[in-house]
């Protein structure tokens, strides 16, 4: 099974015995999977917001103990709040899409249910994680800061980060950096890029690592 670029780096960290793993925008369970054949002891902990995409997690893993999966979306505060689920139905947001989609070469992305979801606090909602993954489609940040309770005792974030904005009001690249640098991380790379139709890049996955 192919791993994300960004997984092989991180296989090769001295991560704790059995870490705990955050799935933030866990969608179908691929990158899941993928983590759990790097870290075959790990505790995965998906966090799904859409209850269709929740239910699907749920079956796939509902033999094995090592993965929890959480109907909820992440963000600063408990909420509950309009997901915009869009016409490619794996792609949602907390944030509306500005019409310049990175992964489609310029597509605009019609919405076309708005389901009120709820929203829940990292750190409110688990007292350990190791590593954190986030792609949440632009609320990103948001969710970083609903987690500053366990940031100090994370080893490594891997966020989805933009260098223009793909959503309204989404923080980019370089706010996310310095957020987390904040607390002890320094960007250690980027990887699997995407670009809009005129071959900018626009977006990839950030690894953070604890300095």
């Amino acid at each position: 099974m192919r791993r994300e670029g960004w997984l092989d780096r991180l296989a090769g960290l001295p991560l704790p015995a059995g870490p705990v793993i955050v799935d933030g925008g866990a969608n179908k369970g691929n990158v899941a999977a993928r983590l759990l054949e790097a870290f075959p002891g790990a505790r995965i902990e998906a966090f799904e917001p859409q209850a269709r995409l929740a239910r699907k997690l749920a079956k796939r893993f509902a033999g094995d103990a090592r993965v929890a999966v959480h109907a909820l979306a992440l963000g600063e505060a408990a909420a509950q709040l309009p997901l915009r689920v869009m016409n490619r139905p794996t792609l949602s947001s907390l944030l509306p899409p500005t019409g310049i989609r990175d992964k489609y070469a310029g597509e605009a992305l019609a919405v076309t249910d708005t389901p009120r979801v709820a929203v829940a606090r990292l750190d409110a909602a688990l007292a350990r994680a190791d590593v954190i993954k986030l792609d949440l489609q632009g609320y990103e940040l948001p969710a970083l800061r609903g987690a500053t309770g366990l940031l100090p005792r994370v080893a490594a974030v891997v966020a989805e980060a933009a260098l223009a904005p793909l959503y309204a009001g989404q923080a980019l690249l370089p706010e996310l950096q310095a957020f987390l640098e904040g607390f002890g991380f320094r960007l250690d790379g980027m990887y699997d890029f995407f670009r809009d139709g005129t071959g900018r890049i626009v977006s990839g996955d950030a690894l953070f690592l604890r300095l």
